[in-house]
């Protein structure tokens, strides 16, 4: 072994050397894994980025799990009150895992004012309401407290209705106890964006007050509880778990069951990342194995001479390999220096931007650790160097007598 690491670092050593046959060939394997790793770590680190912020924004406006009736369960609306609400808040408050339970209730309705009418759905809230709603979403323009007839709406909405902060409007809901709609007039307070236009177009956050109004519910009555988890992996197991420690009738749904076609458009991203991996892994591979076969082309007599002073084909093979996994570790160390340089540009600066409207975020997300960064070398040095065992059995074709011949 201290002969083919010898003989190694030589022919390393001299590698300024080249031929002008191997040295381009050997180049383009060099820069196909740098290109290849560069690539792969951008998928996975925008890739996740994406799904992780997508679904941290839906969780931030609808919670991780939701508690509401069998009769609402079906649908957005909550027009039905939970039976024993306070006793259900109070169990949800003492599960481990749950950092906050806010009561609210979902109506359907039409925002009207002299300039322009929306239909909506109003979302009441209370003081339980999450404040790190509006932390979340940086580009609200929070002004004061929610009074009972104060309203907070999207600045795309304020835009279409001409609303300012500190201008009243007027909101009918349907009623089947008259026949005309049920009128609330209520000044608006805040202004929000989420970066989802299905949001920020048609919701409305108001006090639960004048749900409860609107429908004869009593102080304490809510339409529905949501619920902010520490650890939101697992759902599905959480939300059956929480759905056992309640003593009540009640649907337990956590946010991939409400909303679905959101989050199976997010995972096809680990679809896309898993088939970029792969081909970028092949494609750096298949390189890697031309230029080893140019390397052991290249040094035919070297490989007559040791094999005629007694070295084994093992250990000219062990020889290649160490050649081949030290063009792939520079290769390796470009990708991640240009990759995790640029991903960290983009982390700090968000000079790349996205359409809100298609892609619920202003400017391509970055998420990386050095896990996963970690896992990715590994994975590519591993497939690689299982790559080049093939072109090294070359070596045992190689005739010693042959080879030493200068002129064959």
């Amino acid at each position: 072994m201290r002969f083919t690491w010898f003989i190694a670092r030589r022919i390393i050593g001299q590698r300024s050397h080249r031929s002008s046959v191997s040295g381009p060939i050997i180049t383009i394997g060099i820069i196909a894994i740098a290109l290849g790793l560069i690539t792969m770590l951008i998928a996975i680190g925008t890739g996740v980025g994406l799904q992780q912020k997508i679904g941290e924004k839906v969780a931030a406006f609808n919670g991780h799990i939701r508690v509401t009736t069998l009769e609402n369960s079906q649908r957005q609306e909550t027009l039905t009150p939970l039976k024993d609400a306070q006793t259900i808040q109070t169990t949800l408050q003492q599960q481990a895992n749950v950092s906050a339970v806010q009561s609210v209730a979902y109506v359907p309705g039409v925002i009207l004012n002299q300039n322009a009418f929306d239909g909506i759905v109003f979302k009441g809230i209370d003081n339980s309401f999450s404040p790190e709603f509006f932390t979340f979403f940086g580009d609200s323009e929070y002004v004061s407290a929610l009074g009972a007839q104060d309203i907070w709406i999207s600045i795309d909405l304020a835009k279409k209705l001409a609303l300012t902060i500190g201008d009243r409007v007027s909101l009918y809901f349907a009623s089947e106890e008259t026949a005309m709609p049920k009128r609330r007039s209520c000044s608006v307070a805040g202004l929000f964006t989420t970066g989802f236009s299905d949001y920020d177009n048609t919701y409305v956050l108001g006090h639960l007050d004048v749900i409860r109004s609107l429908y004869g519910w009593d102080n304490n009555q809510v339409g529905a509880f949501e619920l902010f988890l520490n650890d939101s992996s697992d759902l599905s197991i959480q939300s059956n778990a929480l759905y056992d420690s309640i003593d009540a009738l009640v649907d337990v749904q956590h946010v991939e069951e409400q909303f679905p076609e959101i989050f199976n458009w997010i995972r096809l991203f680990g679809t896309n990342i898993s088939l970029i991996i792969i081909i970028m892994i092949i494609v750096g591979g298949v390189n890697m194995i031309t230029a080893l076969l140019v390397l052991i082309l290249e040094q035919t007599q070297l490989i007559g001479i040791t094999r005629v002073i007694g070295a084994s084909v093992r250990s000219l093979q062990q020889l290649f390999l160490i050649q081949g996994t030290y063009l792939i570790g520079v290769g390796l160390f470009w990708g991640n220096l240009i990759g995790l340089g640029l991903l960290y540009i983009q982390k700090q600066t968000g000079i790349i931007s996205l359409d809100p409207a298609t892609y619920y975020v202003k400017e391509v997300p970055v998420y990386m650790d050095v896990t996963t960064v970690l896992w990715l070398n590994g994975l590519t040095l591993l497939i690689c160097l299982v790559l080049l065992i093939l072109p090294s059995f070359i070596i045992a074709r190689i005739s010693p007598t042959q080879a030493l011949k200068i002129n064959p």
